[in-house]
């Protein structure tokens, strides 16, 4: 197993071509490691990897405490693998508010390619208080910038009702409807 450690200074176009596949897992670990400088050069180059790390990050995810799993959430908002949208839907309805936030952060950043997961979530695990808190907070973060169709909007609006877990689902499916046509 290669010990290297990946510094800032590594050039990133390079990166890549610079980390064989097997370092992965090595990289992983040191997500862990009680310095901050090794766990920051991990996620650096785990980052930089891009696609090819996503495997072996998800099969980490669901053995890892909290601070791991944040760090994982963490790659996969900068390597905007929409790949990762499955897990990162699971994510928001962790008990944890920081892999939520987090987790919510990473599916923003794959902007409209995450709204059909969302609205699919919705319909299904309508009744999960963080999964609506989450979507509450996405849906704001795209309306506020002007990427919500109106059935979306209306989505968004349910989230605010005080009986959000009967109306939500309804409005999950209209927007997914017109997703399709």
């Amino acid at each position: 197993m290669d010990s290297r450690v990946y510094s800032h200074t590594t050039d990133i176009a390079n990166c890549a071509d610079d980390l064989a596949h097997k370092d992965i897992p090595s990289l992983i670990s040191q997500l862990t490691n009680p310095d901050s400088l090794i766990r920051n050069e991990a996620h650096d180059a785990l980052s930089c990897i891009g696609a090819p790390a996503v495997p072996e990050l998800l099969k980490a995810l669901p053995n890892a405490d909290n601070k791991l799993r944040w760090q994982i959430i963490k790659i996969f908002d900068t390597i905007q693998d929409p790949t990762t949208i499955p897990i990162l839907m699971k994510q928001l309805m962790d008990n944890n508010a920081e892999i939520r936030w987090a987790a919510s952060n990473a599916l923003l950043n794959l902007r409209r390619v995450a709204i059909p997961p969302l609205l699919e979530a919705l319909t299904r695990d309508f009744d999960s208080v963080w999964l609506r808190q989450s979507a509450h907070h996405i849906l704001r973060v795209l309306r506020d910038n002007g990427k919500l169709t109106p059935e979306e909007e209306q989505v968004y609006k349910a989230l605010g009702d005080i009986q959000s877990t009967i109306s939500v689902p309804w409005a999950a499916i209209k927007a997914l409807e017109a997703l399709k046509k």
